[in-house]
């Protein structure tokens, strides 16, 4: 059989604590000397992260933008390309979850098409660092769109655990319940990318060992770098294969009932691979050894099972999910995948 990998533009990954003081010698080589900053108000208002960043920039900090919220509104992606059109930017320094990293991809995309690096330092699981795309979403509608283009992706990733542990328990778990959705529609994606898909297995392994372990012990910096590598490889395939049904279901809910996509995952995740489980059985196979399991049955299962040891919900009810929101999902999505909302209900 031909099979092809489709390779992400990262061209750079940094990885281990103390890894943040390498952001200065990154954006020099990437030719950063006026660089905007883009985060969210918690990190800026109730952490030391982004004054560090700053100072780590030292002259080539140009402004910090701290208005990225949830889900990404595009009228804070169009207030971002303002700012970097005023700052006349010449590189971006994302730190955060996936929403300052998408709007930093977005605004890139709308500032100069994207040839402006970009250097990001996440600090959940979530892994957008690595991927072309960027969701953003319309703020009167609540309906999600974004942009891709593979020079959107952020040319070099910095890892570094310890800026993570200032990350809520609850945001860093259901970002890693996330990756663990990457990496297992990867595994029973139709492309069938042999690379990513044997990197998404290992990165299942790892994602089962080490969240229960984080959340055991929060101040675990080894078990949180354990995840942060996971989640790199979680998400190796997403440039070149199509992940359903969990991930275009977890889109369209995540700014509908305003839950962010970790959470969306928790509850979409078990039943989506219980669908696929039943249309396509032999896609599903190769996630049992990768899920402890001996057959394809018990797959599903033992994701929910993980879920709920986390202390995350597992149903929609559980996440808070409405009536409203619940039946404007199933008004949007495609007939076969009304029974996936219907068994996560």
């Amino acid at each position: 059989m031909v099979w092809q990998h489709v390779a992400a533009a990262t061209e750079r990954v940094v990885v281990g604590a103390g890894s943040r003081q390498r952001i200065g010698e990154l954006g020099d080589a990437l030719g950063m000397s006026r660089v905007v900053v883009v985060t969210g108000r918690t990190l800026r208002e109730r952490t030391p992260v982004i004054g560090e960043v700053e100072s780590l920039l030292g002259p080539r900090h140009a402004a910090t933008f701290a208005d990225v919220r949830e889900h990404v509104p595009a009228t804070a992606v169009a207030s971002l390309v303002d700012l970097l059109r005023r700052c006349d930017a010449d590189g971006v320094l994302s730190v955060g979850g996936g929403s300052p990293i998408d709007a930093a991809k977005a605004a890139l995309h709308g500032y100069d098409g994207g040839a402006t690096p970009q250097v990001a330092m996440p600090t959940t699981l979530s892994a957008s660092e690595f991927t072309p795309m960027a969701g953003v979403t319309d703020d009167a509608t609540r309906i999600k769109g974004g942009v891709a283009a593979p020079r959107l992706t952020p040319r070099a990733v910095i890892l570094d655990p310890e800026v993570t542990v200032h990350t809520p328990e609850r945001l860093w778990l259901s970002t890693g319940v996330r990756a663990l959705d990457h990496a297992t529609e990867t595994v029973y994606a139709p492309e069938d990318d042999r690379l990513a898909s044997l990197l998404a297995v290992e990165a299942i392994q790892r994602l089962r060992q080490w969240l229960p372990r984080t959340h055991a012990d929060g101040a675990d910096i080894d078990a949180r770098e354990q995840l942060q590598v996971a989640a790199w490889w979680s998400v190796v395939g997403l440039a070149g294969v199509t992940v359903a049904p969990s991930h275009p279901l977890g889109r369209l809910l995540g700014p509908i009932a305003g839950i962010g996509h970790g959470i969306t995952s928790c509850v979409l995740l078990p039943a989506s691979i219980d669908h696929v489980t039943r249309t396509a059985p032999a896609r599903v196979a190769p996630l049992t050894a990768a899920y402890g399991v001996d057959s394809i049955a018990d797959v599903a299962g033992a994701c929910r099972d993980l879920v709920h040891s986390l202390g995350l919900p597992t149903s929609l009810r559980d996440a808070g999910v409405g009536v409203e929101a619940r039946d404007r999902l199933i008004g949007l999505i495609p007939e076969e995948w009304r029974s996936i909302v219907d068994a996560a209900w």
